[in-house]
């Protein structure tokens, strides 16, 4: 469980100023938009989960990062109730570009922004800061290999950018991106890029 000591210790004008600091930087780094939320906006849910199953997601139990490897839903819901904000960010991208290899790219970026948020956030004293991704960091860095993370009990390769996606611990993000005022279509596998008018991916910081 985590510790509230850390936020405890800093003034309400302290955890602005960082968070704002953070909004900047995910800017600075590639983003389209940021939204400062309170923690307890993220909705956990444990029906979420089924969407990481096969048919829907051929990366199910197939990396450190992934179910059924992360905690439950019922363990995210403890693990994330001592935090006190959080920072979400979308980048925006063609809907043909997210059903083409470029796509991959754009689930890269989310990564890498949201691991140098966390390791900029921790530098600053915010010890628990925890960046989440969007989509398996098996597709994005370990593709046609086997995680490392699962093998004789590995260190992952990718330790220091490699994180779960929202998803994977059951946060809805749909609903929370709807909640934040982004607009958001649903994308299926079968989906029609010509037939979807915009679509994102959303990387989350809590602090």
């Amino acid at each position: 469980m985590i510790e509230r000591g850390v936020l405890d210790t800093k003034s309400a004008n302290e955890v602005n100023a960082h968070l704002l600091s953070l909004k900047e930087e995910a800017i600075a780094l590639g983003a389209n938009d940021v939204r400062i939320i309170p923690a307890d906006m993220v909705s956990i849910e444990d029906e979420i989960i089924e969407m990481c199953r096969p048919p829907f997601c051929e990366q199910y139990g197939q990396s450190a990062n992934c179910p059924p490897h992360v905690m439950t839903p019922e363990d995210a819901r403890q693990w994330i109730r001592p935090y006190h904000s959080a920072l979400i960010f979308k980048i925006d991208v063609s809907p043909g570009v997210l059903f083409s290899e470029e796509g991959l790219e754009i689930f890269k970026k989310v990564f890498l922004i949201s691991a140098r948020l966390e390791e900029l956030s921790v530098g600053q004293g915010y010890v628990f800061s925890k960046g989440l991704a969007a989509g398996s960091c098996k597709t994005v860095f370990c593709r046609d290999i086997p995680c490392e993370a699962l093998i004789n009990d590995g260190k992952c390769r990718y330790l220091s950018v490699a994180r779960p996606s929202m998803e994977a611990l059951g946060i809805n993000v749909f609903r929370l991106v709807k909640d934040v005022g982004w607009e958001i279509h649903a994308i299926l596998r079968k989906s029609d890029p010509n037939d979807i008018p915009s679509a994102m991916l959303a990387g989350l910081v809590l602090v």
